[in-house]
């Protein structure tokens, strides 16, 4: 008797920026759609040499910071997602697909959702996976066992849906500051404001005493919710005495364009440190 053995390896990407993973691409990855058009599209490229079975599916989740800053994505959340997913609304056309080597699709997304929700910024993520098309099992005259291998990329992309007035913005309720041997670890406090994400960068940077920026750190995030932002910076090469930190919110990404975010004016706040 023939024994086939089937092995699935499952891959998940969360994506930023243009994305290619197995060379199926994803372009944009975010999608903005307001509730004038309630449409959007995105396209998915096949660069591969193989056929690729495509699949479209949508899931609520959201990034979470905790007081020491660490980062964890929250799936199953059913209270937030009653006020701010936008998944039960939404659907893909085609759903389920298959890209030839080289060959391109438009997916269409539609949002019916009421004209009775709540002005604000709604969101979903866009799963969409891809494996080789599996080919037909041979049949073999001798016992042997065959395996196949499916490998199923799971490229995982922003939705956005924005409905009636929106806004954002971010309070810093404090800034602390902890000297771990040669590095300093700087803790941001703040409370996300807004009917809308804060997708946008915080810079961070340590400031001599004639204003001279010594140390920066940088980074391009989204922000759903009250948190803590954690930075840190190298300061073993700094001379003895009295810094500042200054840390700054600001709504601008360069993988979003300026007519997708929703804009505030930079949030700054600075602080004391002292280097014995």
């Amino acid at each position: 008797m023939n024994k086939t053995l089937h092995t699935i390896i499952l891959l998940v990407l969360s994506l930023s920026s243009f994305s290619v993973f197995g060379q199926v691409t994803i372009a944009p990855t975010n999608l903005f759609i307001d509730s004038n058009s309630k449409f959007g599209t995105y396209m998915v490229i096949n660069g591969s040499n193989e056929t690729q079975e495509i699949s479209i599916d949508f899931f609520f989740s959201y990034a979470d910071l905790d007081e020491s800053g660490n980062r964890t994505l929250v799936k199953g959340d059913t209270v937030m997602a009653e006020k701010h997913s936008i998944v039960e609304y939404v659907k893909a056309f085609p759903k389920n697909f298959k890209l030839a080597p080289d060959q391109r699709q438009i997916v269409r997304l539609r949002i019916s959702a009421p004209n009775t929700l709540s002005d604000g910024t709604y969101w979903s993520r866009i799963e969409t996976s891809s494996t080789p098309e599996a080919p037909p099992i041979e049949l073999q005259s001798d016992q042997a066992v065959t395996a196949q291998v499916g490998i199923i990329v799971k490229q995982v992309t922003g939705l956005f849906y924005k409905k009636g007035t929106v806004n954002t913005g971010i309070e810093v309720s404090g800034i602390r500051h902890e000297r771990d041997g040669d590095k300093l670890n700087v803790f941001t406090d703040f409370l996300k404001t807004g009917n809308s994400p804060f997708l946008g960068s915080i810079t961070t940077s340590l400031l001599d005493k004639s204003g001279r920026v010594v140390k920066t750190g940088f980074i391009s995030t989204s922000i759903y919710f009250d948190g803590t932002h954690k930075q840190e910076l190298d300061i073993s090469d700094l001379a003895k005495g009295t810094y500042s930190v200054k840390v700054t919110f600001e709504t601008n990404r360069s993988d979003i364009s300026e007519k997708d975010i929703v804009s505030m004016e930079p949030v700054n706040q600075t602080t004391s440190f002292e280097i014995n």
